[in-house]
């Protein structure tokens, strides 16, 4: 068949690897499109579902509960079944969701969309190192991280500003079906180019691990308990200051308006497409992945407190150090690997998926708490008919923020070095 001996001859090209690569992480960064829809929609999506605050964020937490929940399913399904045919599957998926999101008339509708994009999206991250791994050399994994992690930023990033951008011309419907469509196309692609392996690779003829034991086998080990506590702290800070709390202390704090204030956030997203890479290569170049992620977490901790605590930073100055909290935060990318190393390979994807889902969850708990505590400090001052908080309230609820960059490097210790190896038993 010709189809067949073309992908044949596309294996054989050093090249290869990397159409993989583009492919599936072009998933990850479209579900970034995905997961902020509602966050740029914010208005229209009330008025067209008649929702209050509290429905809002429900209508929102749908993808992001049903992502973090799939996580470890995830893993154990791709290192059960193999990570092509869930990608292509799954990717689907969230096609298919954005589709039923944008014709939604209900609201129980419009969830039920968030939930199958959310469950689709959990793949994207997972599978994309799990194909990484088997394709490239594990010389270039922390670079690959690196690169896959820049990818959802860099969606992220354009979430903020042309996508916004062009919901604002077109309208939240016919943009969220455009998305589904570049998915979908996506999907078709991963079927029709990527394939699981190498074709010489060597394969023992095992009994496949069931669900139950991948995960039996991460868990007992307690270097996943630590990989998975350092991402989780040291993501923490991105994940509630730059995706939720961060435009409101700037606007608030420093008196400008949303738009520039989002802005200033997005340069975090924009160093951080650029520093995952830097760092994943440092670690493959040094053999040694320890020292990325302490200096990473101790440099994040300098500029994020600087921001949070030195009043009136100059508009350029507080911008850069923004933009150098998002470089210097990608110590994350050397975690994950550090994830696909310390497990057998036959749990890689369980590993680098507990990884994933711990970095979700303690900023996910870090948000609300945060809420918790400006509310807690409100002195009652409303600004346009909501709360309007003080900046001593934002320093006190933020305080979270470098006390889990500390933490990120006192548990960093704990952490074995693999020198870049996978471990194989």
């Amino acid at each position: 068949m010709i189809y067949k001996k073309s992908i044949t001859r596309w294996q054989k090209s050093p090249n290869y690897p990397w159409i993989v690569w583009v492919l599936t992480a072009g998933f990850f960064f479209a579900e970034y499109l995905v997961r902020l829809e509602p966050s740029i929609n914010k208005q229209q999506l009330m008025q067209a579902f008649s929702l209050n605050a509290t429905g809002f964020g429900t209508l929102s937490a749908f993808f992001t509960l049903s992502y973090v929940v799939m996580q470890i399913p995830v893993g154990t399904l791709i290192d059960k079944f193999g990570a092509h045919k869930l990608m292509v599957i799954n990717t689907v998926g969230c096609a298919i969701g954005c589709f039923i999101f944008a014709s939604a008339n209900t609201l129980w509708l419009a969830e039920f969309a968030r939930l199958i994009s959310g469950v689709g999206a959990a793949f994207a991250f997972v599978g994309t190192l799990r194909l990484a791994a088997n394709w490239f050399p594990a010389s270039k994994i922390g670079l690959i991280s690196g690169m896959t992690q820049a990818a959802g930023m860099l969606g992220a990033a354009v979430g903020e500003g042309p996508f916004a951008a062009i919901t604002a011309q077109l309208g939240w419907r016919p943009t969220m079906n455009i998305t589904g469509l570049v998915i979908l196309l996506l999907a078709i692609a991963i079927w029709l180019v990527v394939t699981e392996k190498p074709a010489n690779t060597k394969t023992i003829k095992v009994k496949s691990p069931s669900m139950i034991s991948c995960l039996k086998a991460v868990l007992r080990n307690p270097q996943s308990w630590y990989n998975g506590i350092f991402v989780g702290l040291l993501y923490a800070p991105t994940a509630a200051f730059a995706e939720l709390w961060g435009v409101s202390f700037l606007a608030e704090t420093y008196n400008m308006s949303n738009t520039i204030a989002a802005t200033g956030i997005s340069t975090i997203f924009l160093g951080w497409a650029i520093g995952g890479p830097i760092a994943g290569w440092i670690s493959d170049k040094q053999k040694k992945r320890k020292p990325t992620m302490i200096i990473s977490a101790a440099l994040s901790l300098i500029t994020i407190s600087i921001v949070l605590y030195i009043p009136n930073i100059p508009l350029g100055i507080l911008f850069s150090l923004l933009f150098l909290f998002g470089l210097v935060n990608t110590g994350v990318a050397c975690s994950y690997a550090v994830a696909s190393e310390i497990n057998n390979e036959s749990v890689r994807a369980t590993s680098i998926a507990f990884a994933n889902m711990a970095s979700v969850i303690i900023g996910s708990i870090l948000q609300p708490v945060m809420g918790v505590i400006l509310d807690h400090f409100w002195t009652g001052e409303m600004l346009n008919g909501s709360p309007a908080y003080s900046i001593a309230a934002y320093q006190n609820a933020l305080l979270a923020l470098p006390i889990c960059l500390v933490c990120a490097i006192m548990v960093s210790f704990k952490i074995r070095e693999t020198n870049c190896t996978p471990q194989i038993i």
